[in-house]
C-alpha cells in the first residue's frame, strides 16, 4: 500500500469512528401529526385563529396539524383534556389568556390551574373593549360615566355571560368607577354582538376586534379599552384611552397562546416555540391576522406566563371586591 492509499484508509477509519461517536441529532417531537385542542366550538374567534395558525405551523414543522374542538364549561373541558395529554409535544392547547384566568377566578377546586401547564408562547393580542351603539349618544367613556352618574341604576352594560373576562372588566368599570349600573348577561359573545347591533343595552364589554366592521361604519363607538389599540388595523381608533389611562386599574385582553402539559421537557417546549415564532412570520398568516383585526405578535413563554399570573391576581381583586358578594 503506497502512502496515498494509507492516508485515505486512515481517513476512512477516523470518519467511521467520528460517525459512531456523534450520531445525528433527533427531533424532540417524534410524531407525524400535531393535535391542537381548541376548547371552543368551531366558528368562533379563537377557533378561527387556531385554524389559521395550524396552516402556518404545518409549513414550518413539516407535520400535519389537526384542530380538535373540545368545548364545554367555558373552555375548561378542552383545557383539562390538553394538559392531561402525553407530554410529548404532539398534543397542544390553544386558548386565550383571559378565558383561562377567568374560569379559574370564578370556579373553585378545578382540575387545572396556572401551575399545571407550561407556556410555549403567545401570538395574538386582542384587548377587550367597551362599546356602545351610536344612537345612545356616547362618544367617549366620560360621556358614559356622566350619564351613569346622572341616572343611577338606569344604565346597562351587556356582557357575554355571568362569569368570564367580560364580567371581570365590566365589574372593574363599575367598582373602580363607583358607578351604579346594571349588568345584562348574554349567552356568549355572539348573542352580545346581536344585542349591541340591536341597541338593546347602553354599552357592552366584548373582545376586540368584534364589531370592528360596525365601528368603521360609524354604527358602534369604542368608549374605552382594556389594553392599547396600538396595532389595530384601523388607525382612527388607535388612541382610544385605556382604562388604566383613565385611572381605573383594569387590564383585560384575550392573548391567544399555546400551552402544553407541565411535564413536557424543555427541549420539546423550545422546539414548539421555534415553530410558533416561525409560523407567525409566515406572510399568509400575517395577512390573515391583519384581516382579523391585528397583525400577529410574539410573546415568549416566560413573559406570557408572567402576564397570566398578573392577570390572575388582578382578576381576583375585582372578583373579591365587586363580584363575589353579589353572586
Amino acid at each position: 500500500m503506497n502512502i496515498t492509499n494509507k492516508i485515505m484508509a486512515g481517513a476512512l477509519v477516523l470518519a467511521a469512528a467520528f460517525a459512531v461517536q456523534t450520531p445525528i441529532a433527533q427531533a424532540s417531537i417524534d410524531c407525524d401529526t400535531i393535535r391542537m385542542i381548541v376548547p371552543w366550538k368551531a366558528g368562533g374567534g379563537t377557533d378561527r385563529l387556531g385554524r389559521g395558525l395550524g396552516v402556518a405551523l404545518e409549513k414550518v414543522s413539516g407535520k400535519s396539524v389537526i384542530i380538535d374542538n373540545i368545548s364545554g364549561a367555558s373552555s375548561v373541558t378542552g383545557s383539562v383534556k390538553a394538559i392531561n395529554a402525553k407530554p410529548d409535544g404532539c398534543t397542544i392547547l390553544m386558548n386565550g389568556s383571559t378565558e383561562m384566568v377567568a374560569f379559574m377566578t370564578f370556579k373553585q377546586n378545578l382540575p387545572i390551574n396556572l401551575d399545571k401547564m407550561k407556556y410555549v408562547g403567545a401570538f395574538y393580542n386582542t384587548p377587550t373593549w367597551l362599546v356602545s351603539h351610536k344612537d345612545r349618544g356616547y362618544t367617549s367613556f366620560k360621556d358614559f360615566v356622566k350619564k351613569a352618574k346622572e341616572n343611577p341604576g338606569k344604565l346597562t352594560i351587556g356582557v357575554g355571560g355571568a362569569t368570564g373576562a367580560h364580567m371581570i372588566m365590566a365589574s372593574g368599570i363599575k367598582g373602580y368607577g363607583n358607578l351604579d349600573v346594571t349588568f345584562v348577561p348574554y349567552s356568549g359573545g355572539a348573542n352580545l354582538k346581536k344585542a349591541m347591533l340591536a341597541n338593546q343595552v347602553d354599552a357592552g364589554v366584548i373582545h376586540s376586534p368584534v364589531l370592528l366592521k360596525e365601528v368603521k361604519a360609524g354604527m358602534i363607538n369604542v368608549l374605552t379599552v382594556g389594553g392599547p389599540l396600538t396595532n389595530i388595523e384601523y388607525p382612527e381608533i388607535r388612541d382610544v384611552p385605556t382604562l388604566e389611562s383613565l385611572g381605573l386599574p383594569v387590564k383585560v385582553a384575550a392573548i391567544r397562546g399555546i400551552f402544553v402539559p407541565v411535564d413536557t421537557s424543555d427541549e420539546v417546549v423550545a422546539e414548539l416555540a421555534g415553530w410558533l415564532q416561525s409560523a407567525i412570520k409566515d406572510p399568509e398568516f400575517i395577512e390573515f391576522g391583519k384581516k382579523f383585526g391585528y397583525p400577529p405578535v410574539w410573546i415568549p413563554g416566560d413573559k406570557f406566563r408572567e402576564r397570566m399570573y398578573q392577570d390572575a391576581e388582578a382578576y381576583k381583586k375585582i372578583y373579591e371586591a365587586y363580584i363575589k358578594g353579589d353572586s
